[in-house]
Parts: C-alpha cells; sequence; structure tokens
C-alpha cells in the first residue's frame, strides 16, 4: 500500500525510510495508548494494572480497547462501503468474567454479612425475648399484689419463679412415743433452739433462740437471727448477689407472761424487732397456750386470733394510703396509718408510739388437728438424733392461704418446732439444748471412742466467722484439753452439698482453722496440741435431701491423735 511524505507529499515506495525529495524521515504510525479502565462498581478510575478497585474493592473488568487511527496520517485509501460499514459499527464490550468463588476475599465477605444478618436476628429475639419477660414479671407482681403476698412480689419482681415447696413427710409416730421421757423439752433456763429453713421473701437463714430467764411470771427469751445477703430484697434493689457481704443480723428480746401461757388466744406472726426487748400481754410467742393445746387434743378445731407479720401490714397499709382517693380526711388518716406501720421496723422502739399502734392486724384462722396420731419429729436433742413427738396443725386464712404448723404433743410446754407452706417454704428447729448436771460429753466420747461430733458451734453464713454463741462449747473444749494434757486433738470440719464441691471443701477447712484459732488466742491451747483438716461434703452422715439432714452434715468433728 502507497503511502506519501508528511512534510512535501511526495510519493514513498513500499520499505522506502526517506523521502528522496526532501529527506524527511517517513512517518510510522503512532503506537495506540493503553485504554483507560474504570470500576464497575463505583466508577473510579483504576490505575495500574490492579485487580481490585482501591476505594470499594470491586474486582476490576478488562474491556479491550477500540483500534484508534493517527489523525496526522492520512490514509491514501478508501476502504469499501461493506468494511467502512463495519468499522463505524460500535464494537461489543467484552463480557465481565464473574468473580471467582474461590477467592479468600469473596469468602471473607460472605462471611462478615452472614454474621451480620445473624446478629440482627438475635438482637431482634432478644428484645422481644426481654418485652415478654417484663410483662411477665409485670403480671406477676400485680398478682401478687392483689393478694398482699409481699413474697411473691419480691420473687416476682426479683425474677424468681415462686415454686410450691413439698410438705414435710414425715412418718407417724409410735404410740407409746409421746409418753417417753425422751420427748420431754424442759422449759428452763439456758433451754436454746435453732431454728433453720429458708423462705421466698428472706432466703436461708438459721436463728438461735435462748431462754435465759425463768420466773413465775414470765419468760425471758434472747432471740439471735441472721438472714444471708444477695436475697430477694437485694435484687429487687438492684443488688448484687454474688457478692460476698457480711450477713444482716437481729438481735432482740421477748418477754412471754406465764399467765399468757396458760390461757391466751392470740399469737404474734413475729418474734422481735432490731433492737427491742419487747412485751406482748395477751399474746404467746414460742408456742401454743396450754388452753389452746387442750382445746386442739380434745375437739380437733379452735378458732384463734394471728397478730399479721409486719412486712404484710405495711403492704396493706400502702395500698390503703394508695386508694384513698381525694377525700383529705381519709388520705390523712391513710397516710398516718403507714406512717405507724413503717415507724414499727425502727431498731430500737416506735419513736413514743403506744402498744396499741404497735400492734399488726388481728385476723382471725381456724385451726384443725390433721389425723388422730402424732407424726415422729426428727431433730437433735443435746447433739444426739431423736425423733419427738408433733401434732400437725392445718390454718387457715380467711383469704383461703394455708399452712401447716407443727407443735410438741406436750401439754406443759407445747412448743412451735416446725412451719411449712407450700407457697412460703419451711422453717423447723433443727436443734435442742440445755445445761445437763452430768461430766463433759465431750470428754466422755473422745474418752471411749476417740471421736466426737460438735453441732453447738455456729458460723456465719458461708464464713468461717464464729458466732457469739459457739463461746460454750469452745469452752466445753478448753476444759476437756486442761484436764487431759497429753491430748492432742484434730478438729475437722464438714459441709452439706449446697454449693459446689471446692467451695465446700475450702470452707470446711477455713471453719477447722477458726476453731483453733479461737481455742489458742481466746483459751490458751497450746497450739502443736491442735492440727486442723476439713473434708466438705464427703463425709455426710445423713441425707442432704432434707433440712433436717443438712443440718447433721454441718458440723466440726474432734478426733485423737
Amino acid at each position: 500500500m502507497a503511502s506519501f511524505c508528511v512534510k512535501c507529499g511526495a510519493s514513498l515506495a513500499e520499505g522506502q525510510s526517506f523521502c528522496m525529495s526532501c529527506g524527511m524521515r517517513r512517518s510510522e504510525p503512532a503506537a495506540a495508548e493503553p485504554a483507560k479502565r474504570f470500576c464497575t462498581g463505583c466508577g473510579s478510575e483504576l490505575t495500574g494494572s490492579s485487580s481490585f478497585c482501591t476505594k470499594c474493592g470491586t474486582r476490576a473488568a478488562f474491556n479491550p480497547p477500540s483500534p484508534t487511527v493517527d489523525p496526522a496520517a492520512p490514509q491514501v485509501l478508501t476502504a469499501s462501503p461493506q468494511a467502512a460499514a463495519v468499522q463505524a459499527a460500535p464494537l461489543p464490550a467484552a463480557p465481565i468474567p464473574p468473580p471467582k468463588k474461590s477467592g479468600f476475599v469473596f469468602k471473607l465477605i460472605i462471611t462478615v454479612v452472614i454474621l451480620f444478618v445473624l446478629a440482627g436476628l438475635v438482637l431482634a429475639g432478644g428484645l422481644m425475648y426481654v418485652g415478654y419477660v417484663a410483662k411477665k414479671r409485670v403480671s406477676a407482681v400485680q398478682q401478687a399484689y392483689k393478694h398482699d403476698d409481699l413474697a411473691g412480689m419480691l420473687a416476682a419482681a426479683s425474677g424468681q419463679e415462686n415454686k410450691r415447696q413439698p410438705l414435710p413427710s414425715w412418718k407417724p409416730a409410735p404410740a407409746e412415743l409421746a409418753s417417753a421421757p425422751t420427748s420431754k423439752i424442759p422449759l428452763r433456763k439456758s433451754l436454746r433452739t435453732i431454728n433453720t429453713g429458708s423462705d421466698p421473701l428472706r432466703g436461708d437463714f438459721e436463728s438461735i433462740y435462748v431462754v435465759d430467764s425463768v420466773t413465775d411470771e414470765a419468760v425471758h427469751i434472747k432471740a439471735s437471727q441472721q438472714f444471708p445477703s444477695g436475697d430477694n430484697f437485694d435484687r429487687l434493689l438492684g443488688g448484687n448477689s454474688n457478692k460476698e457481704n457480711k450477713p444482716r443480723t437481729i438481735q432482740c428480746g421477748r418477754i412471754v407472761f406465764r399467765v399468757d401461757m396458760e390461757n391466751a388466744n392470740d399469737t404474734d406472726g413475729y418474734f422481735c424487732r432490731e433492737g427491742r426487748d419487747e412485751k406482748r400481754p395477751g399474746t404467746t410467742a414460742m408456742g401454743l397456750s396450754k388452753k389452746e393445746f387442750i382445746a386442739l387434743k380434745t375437739a380437733g378445731q379452735l378458732e384463734t386470733v394471728f397478730h399479721e407479720d409486719p412486712l404484710r401490714a405495711v403492704l396493706k397499709s400502702f395500698k390503703n394510703a394508695m386508694a384513698s382517693g381525694s377525700d383529705s380526711a381519709s388520705s390523712d388518716a391513710a397516710s398516718q396509718d403507714l406512717l405507724k406501720k413503717m415507724m414499727n421496723f425502727a431498731p430500737g422502739g416506735a419513736g413514743g408510739l403506744s402498744q396499741q399502734d404497735m400492734d399488726t392486724p388481728p385476723i382471725k384462722y381456724t385451726v384443725y388437728r390433721q389425723g388422730n396420731s402424732d407424726l415422729a419429729f426428727p431433730v437433735l436433742v443435746n447433739d444426739q438424733p431423736v425423733e419427738l413427738p408433733v401434732i400437725d396443725l392445718l390454718c387457715k386464712h380467711p383469704d383461703g392461704q394455708e399452712g401447716h404448723v407443727y407443735v410438741l404433743d406436750d401439754v406443759d410446754n407445747p412448743m412451735f418446732l416446725a412451719a411449712a407452706s407450700a407457697t412460703l417454704g419451711r422453717e423447723q428447729v433443727t436443734k435442742i439444748y440445755w445445761d445437763v448436771d452430768k461430766p463433759n460429753p465431750l470428754a466422755d466420747e473422745l474418752e471411749k471412742t476417740g471421736r466426737a461430733k460438735v453441732y453447738d458451734l455456729y458460723f456465719d453464713f458461708r464464713s468461717e466467722q464464729l458466732r457469739p454463741e459457739s463461746d460454750k462449747v469452745l469452752k466445753e473444749i478448753a476444759q476437756v484439753m486442761r484436764d487431759h494434757p497429753d491430748w492432742k486433738l484434730s478438729v475437722e470440719g464438714n459441709t452439706d452439698n449446697i454449693g459446689g464441691d471446692a467451695y465446700n471443701l475450702d470452707l470446711s477447712k477455713r471453719r477447722a482453722a477458726s476453731v483453733k484459732t479461737a481455742l489458742v488466742s481466746q483459751y490458751d491451747v497450746a497450739s502443736d496440741r491442735l492440727s486442723t483438716t476439713g473434708f466438705g461434703r464427703s463425709h455426710p452422715v445423713d441425707t442432704n435431701d432434707t433440712i433436717e439432714g443438712r443440718a447433721r452434715n454441718r458440723r466440726v468433728e474432734l478426733a485423737r491423735q
């Protein structure tokens, strides 16, 4: 194909490099510049030979450039009409290759998208569940509020289910048990009872009641009650139930008059309040009156008066104050009643309130004896396991609630030994002690068998801290060591099965060490005469399925070395 000089227009032969007329070098067609590439995702220009867009990460697609003509090189030949039509038609773009699904980046993007979708579903489901739980709790609180059930309100508000508790399944007592000498519990100075149990309001607790004075006119009882922290009150108020806090304690006293122990028909729903030494004429506290007991034994039922628990009385008073309406007189009266009932909880006294103001509302109950025979109640008496004859009494509240009270079958001392309700749980006496006029029983057991179980040591809840009520038995152990200067003892701690194995093992060791520390520091026992160890829950002496069984498993044992 002929071409011409770009300077003078002379014809150039095939293969001629220079113009023969002017010497101009033959012009070669300019090399085509590489086509620019653009991202198909965001439209940004792609640089270099990069396979991905640096802005959005989309894989780059390559479009081959259309042929270009150097504008400075005039064309000699004109193409045929068919060829011109072909050149004028735009070239179809090359298809964009799909991204390779086996690539790492692709897999990463897909994984992230799936995780975001799943997280969104979980969040939506979680919000729906939280809303459902909140609605359920509010409904449960409202139902408990309607029935003046403070325990149910606290359980519902703290997210716990107020499950029905099984009643005790104690076996029938043999007929001769009621008249056996071992079934008599003397009402005397030094009598002490240890009550253990659980209810939805207070959680696990242990209370110690000691008769420290008995006269012809009255009996005085000192109470030391302890409630673990982290119960439903703490949860309701936002407290951390897992935090190790010291247990709450109530120290108070109660005077019960002899005339009321004979003839009273009223019983209190509480024993005493913090810091008070209370007198409640006309009521009993630790048991039935003799008059009530005889009526139940002969007629099988009784109409009695039970003074309401102060917490429930406050709840009712609060509801009255809220419902008093716009009438100023009724509103003021309801507010004053609520204030009086709240002041009943003030430690040390009620700010000048009269005895009548301090009373909680009386409620008439109907009490029915269940069956004609006694039940055999398991308990430790002076560290020995025995069975006491008890009468099962069904108590019916006017609003339909029911509970059972178990009373010692003894007309001279019809003391309460247990109380149980399907909704409120159970509280029962697990240990009974009184001073006996005989040689130290610890010395006798260690002399005969080389080992003695000690239950009259008391520790703070979930702690190795000894309570003051332990001083009596600590003195007895110290006396044994003084009387037998050649003895060496191992102090062994044991627990029940509540809690993990590792925790119980550590707790049992700490409690044994605490006993040794007290004997060495307070009673001058030589440290090298005492060693300590702990076995946790691994050495039970009774079942852990009952309150009384767990109480027997929580113990300290002494072993001669």
